[in-house]
């Protein structure tokens, strides 16, 4: 009899311990995904409608929340200044770049967008740009493969593929650590200074918050304080001769 109670204790222990790791596990997906929404593209209306509608409360909880004048300023110039910060943010020359060769390297579709494109492929994702000009290392693109892979690894959880479950865990800490954690927080930290609007520079925030928050479940304290030294790093910049750029016209 005390067998069995064990046993049914240990049981109930186990569901609920997995229960509570896909609730969690389900949670990252849904803030990476929204975080790469609204860094990968401009914001629209629809976006806004939902944000200030049935994802207030849960991103509220998640610890996102924007101020009264994003909530009160009518749709058509919201999104209008929104995407006039997010060209001078992210697009427009002498902008904070978004993608992770530029700042590993100073060139854009360098060596990272190479383990980007190898990571997508692994895991069973084929990369393809919609237009000219997008590139696979976009921080964007890259939290949203970390939530796809989050929301696979809770689904395959629920499903009781523990191995699927396991491989996708495996590769979402590979692709966070060896692709992410050394310059994404601090490229968080850096366009958030940059920021004008209240909207993007508390977005920025909470994505470094958030990327923190997964790096410290992975990671000693000693590497933390190395990545936090690395991601204090200014972004690459090459020297070009100045002789050179006035002949060419660039």
């Amino acid at each position: 009899m005390q067998t069995t109670t064990t046993l049914a204790s240990e049981a109930i222990m186990d569901n609920s311990l997995e229960h509570e790791r896909v609730t969690e596990t389900r949670a990252v997906a849904a803030l990476f995904g929204f975080l790469a929404r609204c860094l990968e593209e401009e914001v629209d209306a629809a976006l806004i409608d939902l944000i200030r509608g049935e994802l207030r409360g849960p991103l509220a909880m998640a610890g996102v929340v924007f101020d009264e004048e994003f909530h009160q300023t009518p749709t058509g110039p919201l999104v209008e200044s929104l995407a006039e910060e997010y060209t001078g943010l992210f697009v427009a020359p002498g902008c904070i770049s978004p993608y992770a060769s530029v700042v590993e390297t100073g060139c854009m579709f360098n060596e990272p967008a190479d383990r980007a494109v190898a990571a997508y492929s692994q895991a069973g994702w084929d990369y393809r740009n919609r237009l000219s000009g997008e590139f696979p290392d976009h921080i964007g693109t890259m939290l949203g493969f970390y939530a796809k892979l989050a929301n696979g690894e809770a689904t395959a959880l629920l499903a009781g593929d523990g191995e699927r479950a396991e491989q996708l865990s495996t590769q979402r800490e590979a692709f966070l650590l060896e692709q992410l954690a050394e310059w994404s927080p601090g490229w968080c930290r850096r366009a958030a200074a940059a920021a004008l609007l209240p909207f993007y520079k508390r977005l920025l925030e909470m994505a470094e918050q958030a990327l923190w928050s997964e790096l410290e479940q992975r990671v000693d304290r000693r590497r933390l304080r190395e990545l936090a030294e690395l991601n204090r790093r200014e972004p690459k910049r090459l020297d070009y001769d100045a002789d050179f750029r006035k002949a060419s016209g660039l």
